[in-house]
């Protein structure tokens, strides 16, 4: 009996090994043609760089040398002096410009590609970078003038180049996924709901180079995508080649420890997803809790340095909106009060980030009793939610009709920006009368500085229903960039033009 035993425990054994190393062989055929291929993009990327800076280095600082060709170069570099400076600096920038776009994972291989974000980010490497190498140059006290035109214009060289071999990049990524050249397999445990909207990302993923091959789940055998159940994991592993499982059932803990224990030997990658993890979609930071790994819930990345940055272009266009369109603000002025009796511009009261009311801006639209009007025509409110809105609002003058359509009543808000009060992009601003109404959960709303435009701005205006304003707002909040927020900015122009959903 115990010879038996010994024999299938062998058997099982030897097998293992066979499919560990069938999965092995295939792992490092795709391994080696990714970072082959990934290894090539970066070196290409790079002599972008170098040939950028060569180029500027060439036609702005050795004519000052009299040199004319790399002939000249390579006879005189022993006694150029700026040769050894420039070198110098360029080291410090592509070190500290390495580090960080690694950091930042824009040289990682299995994700999607996206190439205005991922420019932006280059840009920021570009800033921090030539800040810092600027600085440890000015501390070495090297004596040489660096040509300002240089380092500008490599810097914006930089950028150019960033987001030319990204396009690159991602022109390479499409054709391996055209041609089945490239794919990882990917298996999930677990059919409910976290596991379908993880298959449809992947599904929607244009360059990740993921491939779903399907569900894993004891209890919806027989439904579409489902290959079987969770026991049957080893022998998938070994049919379908697969290179990563995700996790989607944590709550079942024995069921869990068995599944790892079955495959941590092989070599695949695992990713659990966290239970309670409605929580944690709007970021998470890792940390230690007295030894104890935690997750610390982020409301929003709009903090720290990404906070700066926001209230510095807040400010940098408001005040030069302000300045541009002061002649429309002054012709718009002359004709509100024309038009109707009362202020040219209003001040209303509202509430802005966490819970602090202020006076927001307005061109007046309405006639000079609007407030008191509204109680008579509450029962016409068209608005669900605790929004008040009317499409044909009887309140609404001449002159507020056109200015309204075109958002043109919102533009004084641009003072509340310089103040500090409201950003650019961010949720609308709330009537302290609409917040007594709110839920927990929309009161997530006021967790940023409210602003002019918005997603919802650019998602139909008025005439979305107002829990679809919370969900566009919060989207915003939980995945802020620069990148989405420049995005806003340039969609809301064309809309605005327009004058569509306004009232």
């Amino acid at each position: 009996m115990s010879s038996s035993v010994s024999m299938k425990n062998k058997n099982l054994t030897n097998t293992n090994l066979v499919i560990a190393e069938n999965i092995s062989t295939y792992k490092k055929r795709t391994l080696r043609l990714e970072f082959f291929l990934n290894t090539v993009l970066i070196g290409v990327e790079y002599l972008l760089y170098i040939a950028s800076f060569l180029y500027l280095f060439f036609i702005r600082v050795l004519p000052d040398y009299k040199i004319h060709s790399v002939e000249d170069l390579l006879n005189r570099w022993e006694t150029l002096p700026v040769a050894k400076d420039y070198l110098l600096l360029l080291g410090v920038i592509f070190t500290i410009y390495a580090i960080y776009t690694t950091h930042h994972g824009l040289y990682k291989w299995d994700r999607d590609i996206k190439l205005i974000e991922e420019t932006m980010k280059a840009g920021r490497a570009t800033f921090f970078s030539f800040l810092i190498a600027l600085g440890f140059i000015f501390f070495l006290k090297t004596g040489i003038v660096y040509s300002r035109l240089v380092i500008f214009a490599f810097a914006v060289l930089i950028v150019v180049s960033a987001f030319l071999s990204r396009l690159l990049r991602l022109g390479v990524m499409l054709l391996l996924k055209r041609a089945n050249i490239y794919s990882k397999n990917v298996l999930i445990i677990g059919a409910g709901r976290v596991g379908e909207e993880i298959r449809d990302n992947l599904f929607s993923g244009k360059t990740n180079g993921f491939r779903f091959v399907g569900f894993l789940d004891d209890y919806k055998k027989g439904e579409e995508h489902v290959l079987g159940s969770i026991n049957q994991v080893e022998r998938l592993l070994q049919q379908y080649e697969i290179h990563e499982i995700y996790i989607t059932i944590p709550s079942e803990r024995k069921v869990i420890n068995d599944l790892i224990t079955k495959i941590r030997k092989y070599d695949v990658r695992i990713k659990i997803i966290p239970e309670m993890f409605e929580l944690v979609t709007s970021g998470v930071v890792f940390d230690q809790a007295y030894d104890y790994p935690c997750i610390e819930l982020v409301k929003t990345p709009l903090r720290g340095l990404n906070l700066i940055l926001k209230r510095a272009s807040d400010l940098v266009l408001s005040i030069l909106g302000l300045i541009v369109i002061s002649p429309l603000l002054a012709a718009v002025a002359i004709c509100i009060k024309f038009d109707s009796k009362g202020p040219v511009i209003i001040k209303q009261r509202r509430i802005g980030k966490n819970g602090a009311p202020f006076n927001m801006f307005k061109f007046r639209s309405m006639v000079d009793n609007a407030e008191q009007l509204q109680m008579e025509l509450a029962t016409q409110n068209e608005a669900d939610g605790p929004v008040f809105k009317i499409k044909n609002d009887p309140r609404i003058t001449k002159v507020g009709r056109f200015i309204r359509k075109y958002s043109i009543d919102e533009l004084p808000q641009l003072m509340n920006v310089v103040l500090g009060q409201m950003s650019l992009v961010g949720p609308r601003p709330p009537l302290p009368k609409e917040v007594e109404l709110y839920t927990d959960y929309e009161w997530r709303r006021l967790d940023i500085r409210p602003g002019i435009t918005g997603l919802w701005q650019i998602n139909g205006r008025s005439d979305l229903p107002f829990d679809e304003w919370v969900k566009l707002d919060l989207y915003y909040i939980e995945h802020w960039s620069l990148g989405l927020e420049m995005k806003i900015i340039f969609k809301t122009i064309p809309i605005v033009v327009k004058g569509t959903g306004a009232y």
